[in-house]
């Protein structure tokens, strides 16, 4: 036996993993291939024969900084989207690629999937989804605006002769008309395209903001829990448009937990090393480093929309109109970030990547 099979480890699932959808190679600290399973094989149009025993970056063409990261045993995680790669001899094609560590002797997993659905990756243009969705809005942004000026007028008057406790929630009402103000404003250039402006942004100040705006409806049974990296640097985004992503993502966890005594809502933040994007700008690739995810153990989007939950008019809900994942998906666009949905067990998770205000963390 030769000391490349030796080094081959034994899978338990090999069956599984063989017929899993996902391309999918093994390779040693070096970035030597020890395996690829059949969705690998017919990605890349090589059989595996030819395949294992090779450099990974001989059989797969790649950007130089992935060739650097798969061949340094130093690194041991990868996580890139829209990564332009080249195999069998075919066009590049653009995919999301994912390096995790396997076992303890440095040997990696890497994944390759195809970034065709930009409905569950809002990661390059707008498209369709962005323009229907900036159409409706157009249309419905002078309508709203009225009746928002009496509630805030309301909400003032009822703050003269509110005790402190009546007033918190009074100055919210106020607090949030003008931010609802503020992002029909904005919503009336959704169809032109013009970008929302970014300036470094603490990220705690909006997230701390949706939550309590949520959690005001005082909707029953529903447990709020939190994992926040404390270290996490100022992001480069935008305040109203972060608290309406979380307020939509928050709200609707929330409301297909209603009525369970056993509904949880997380949410996590982290900071993620080797992360990037190319938004075909002209910048090349964007590091978006900032994760914040919103996950819910609920039953999950039906599996016939999971490819469309960021379309307008696609929704489950009965009073719905399906356009608050679409306006996630534009806003987490228009401050250069993207926005993800996948089902991970039994919870649904939404994560938005953004880019960091500078480089590195602060204490």
């Amino acid at each position: 036996m030769s000391a490349l099979t030796s080094s081959i480890p034994t899978f338990d699932h090999d069956e599984l993993i063989q017929s899993h959808p996902v391309a999918t190679l093994l390779i040693d600290r070096n970035g030597v291939i020890l395996f690829v399973n059949a969705a690998a094989e017919q990605l890349c149009n090589t059989g595996r024969a030819a395949m294992v025993g090779q450099v990974v970056y001989d059989v797969i063409d790649m950007d130089r900084n992935y060739r650097q990261r798969m061949s340094d045993p130093a690194y041991s995680a990868l996580f890139a989207h829209g990564a332009e790669i080249s195999v069998g001899g075919r066009k590049s094609i653009a995919v999301d690629m994912q390096m995790v560590p396997y076992g303890q002797s440095g040997h990696r997993i890497l994944a390759l999937v195809p970034s065709q659905r930009e409905a569950e990756l809002m990661g390059g243009s707008i498209g369709r989804s962005g323009r229907a969705a900036g159409a409706a809005a157009s249309m419905l942004a002078h309508e709203i605006k009225n009746p928002l000026a009496g509630i805030r007028g309301a909400a003032q008057l009822l703050a003269r002769g509110a005790d402190a406790g009546k007033a918190r929630f009074t100055e919210l009402i106020v607090a949030e008309v003008d931010r609802i103000a503020n992002l029909i404003d904005q919503m009336e250039h959704f169809s032109r395209g013009q970008p929302i402006a970014c300036e470094p942004l603490n990220l705690y100040q909006p997230i701390h903001q949706a939550m309590e705006a949520v959690r005001a409806r005082q909707l029953p049974g529903i447990r709020f829990a939190e994992d926040f990296d404390p270290s996490l640097p100022l992001v480069l985004g935008n305040h109203d448009a972060m608290v309406q992503i979380l307020q939509n993502l928050l709200t609707n966890a929330s409301e297909v937990l209603a009525g369970r005594d056993d509904g949880t809502v997380r949410i996590a933040t982290a900071y993620r090393h080797g992360l990037s994007i190319d938004n075909g700008d002209g910048r090349g690739r964007i590091a978006l480093p900032i994760e914040v995810a919103i996950s819910d153990n609920g039953p999950g989007v039906p599996a016939e929309i999971r490819g469309d939950v960021f379309d307008p008019f696609v929704t489950t809900k009965r009073e719905g109109r399906g356009l608050g994942l679409a306006l996630v998906a534009k806003l987490a666009r228009d401050m250069g970030g993207t926005v993800q949905h996948l089902r991970d067990g039994e919870w649904t998770r939404f994560r938005i990547h953004l880019p960091a205000a500078k480089e590195g963390r602060t204490a």
